[in-house]
């Protein structure tokens, strides 16, 4: 049974999410571009996890000068999970996005999960509404308090454990959830 700190989900669909969660990601650990994007991050580098992420999503690479580079870097080293309102202004940058921001903080710390439209889709389809806003980092917000609690309260027969952060987990299991 689901516990209520989750009031409003679709109990029935929660607990067949986490049963089928074994077959979900029976590939996960295939997965050779993410793994290699994961253990790429060396944790003294922050700006690194950056080019790290976004050669993994195969965005453009930034070319922010030297002032920004500090200021983001600052950003990430001050962040604490799950508190993202310190993310907003990064928001301003050209061509960077809640989504964008979500794969940084999720390569430099593996506990942030990489927000997903699908995700938020599944979310929302059991009882738990999760808008994906890219443009609102208080969208991002709702969305990693909902996979903290999908995480915090999953039976101990619900995420296998494959060696790869407990967020992705959860995030590639809502994405491939039906």
């Amino acid at each position: 049974m689901i516990p209520v700190a989750l009031y409003g989900i679709d109990v029935a669909m929660c607990e067949r999410f986490y049963e089928e969660m074994p077959s979900l990601l029976s590939d996960a650990y295939e997965d050779q571009r993410y793994i290699e994007a994961l253990y790429a991050i060396d944790s003294k580098h922050s700006v690194e996890h950056i080019r790290v992420s976004d050669d993994w999503a195969q965005r453009s690479p930034y070319a922010w000068p030297e002032d920004i580079i500090n200021e983001v870097e600052m950003v990430l080293r001050t962040v604490v999970y799950p508190d993202v309102s310190l993310l907003e202004h990064l928001l301003t940058l050209d061509a960077v996005d809640a989504q964008r921001v979500s794969e940084w903080m999720h390569f430099s710390t593996n506990t942030f999960p990489i927000y997903s439209q699908k995700a938020c889709e599944t979310l929302t389809k059991m009882g738990l509404e999760t808008p994906y806003l890219p443009g609102d980092i208080a969208s991002y917000g709702l969305y990693v308090s909902r996979i903290e609690g999908l995480k915090l309260h999953a039976p101990a027969t619900g995420l296998p454990e494959i060696g790869l952060p407990r967020s992705r987990m959860l995030q590639l299991g809502l994405e491939r959830f039906e």
